[in-house]
């Protein structure tokens, strides 16, 4: 009795065996193979932040939650008056061993007497790691009224998945204004900036460069007109399927007469900037949105 139940016993066993083999043998590798289907998820974290003092520069973060990486980051704040007073961006920095994003911002006041206070809203697009970032800088110093152009380039083998820059310190007196700060090719990025006069300072270009086969961005753009003392935004399209809005990238006219919002994270995968024009002659904004391949 004892030999037929162990026989019973084996027999159950082997049918349940059974039941969690593939047709082919192997093991069941349904869990695996969802997780490798799964799609990684990017989503933007934001923190809001109220600024009061005119013409006073302030250094802002926001962090990616839990142990999400970050990729760019932006801002949104309220439209500037009509004589120009608004928040505006003095940099624009990917916090890697933060885990977040930081971004200097001036409540730039040309005649400071009154000044609003405003909100400022911070972002930061958070995600899975997508590789180990290597952050080339090149530095310039600018006097009160210079123009120069600082390039930073992806070492080796690596490519850009976006970039910054660090340092401008414009005031209603004058200082460092960046111009542009985007991507010049796969391996380049770029930051022009100029002396708006009364004193000088600094300008930074970061790229922001990982290992890959191939060059990993697709870039949407859109340039819009500004009005003499006006305000403009201009909206790129949508990044493509299989791609994520990762970085954002602007340019205004040399001479310095746009003030760029600097750029921020639309809901349906756009990148858009604003610019107000501080001179009497038209001009124009150009937003660039870096689409990364997920």
């Amino acid at each position: 009795m004892q030999g037929i139940a162990a026989i019973a016993l084996l027999a159950a066993l082997a049918a349940v065996l059974a039941a969690q083999l593939l047709p082919d043998g192997r093991a069941d590798a349904a869990p695996v193979a969802e997780a490798a289907k799964k799609k990684k998820n990017y989503s933007v974290t934001s923190k809001s932040f109220r600024i009061s003092r005119p013409n006073d520069g302030q250094r802002l973060t926001v962090l990616c939650p839990g142990k999400a990486e970050p990729l760019g980051g932006g801002m949104t704040t309220d439209p500037p008056d009509a004589d120009g007073e608004g928040i505006y961006p003095h940099s624009y920095e990917r916090l890697g061993r933060q885990s977040g994003y930081h971004i200097s911002v001036i409540l730039y006041d040309p005649s400071p007497a009154q000044t609003k206070t405003r909100t400022v809203t911070l972002q930061v697009q958070c995600g899975p790691k997508y590789g180990k970032v290597s952050p080339p800088h090149d530095i310039l110093d600018l006097g009160p009224t210079d123009r120069k152009v600082a390039v930073a380039k992806c070492p080796g083998r690596r490519f850009l998945i976006g970039g910054g820059y660090q340092r401008t310190n414009f005031t209603n007196q004058g200082g460092i204004l960046a111009t542009e700060s985007r991507a010049i090719s796969a391996k380049s990025w770029q930051v022009s900036s100029v002396g708006l006069g009364k004193f000088g300072g600094q300008s930074v270009a970061i790229g922001y460069c990982v290992r890959t086969k191939k060059p990993p961005l697709q870039t949407v753009t859109e340039t819009v007109p500004v009005p003499p003392r006006g305000f403009a935004v201009a909206t790129t399209p949508p990044c493509p399927k299989k791609r994520e809005l990762a970085f954002g990238g602007f340019s205004t006219p040399a001479d310095g007469a746009v003030l760029s919002t600097g750029g921020s994270f639309k809901s349906n995968g756009s990148w858009t900037v604003g610019g107000y024009n501080t001179s009497g002659t038209d001009a124009s904004v150009t937003a660039y949105g870096y689409c990364l391949r997920v």
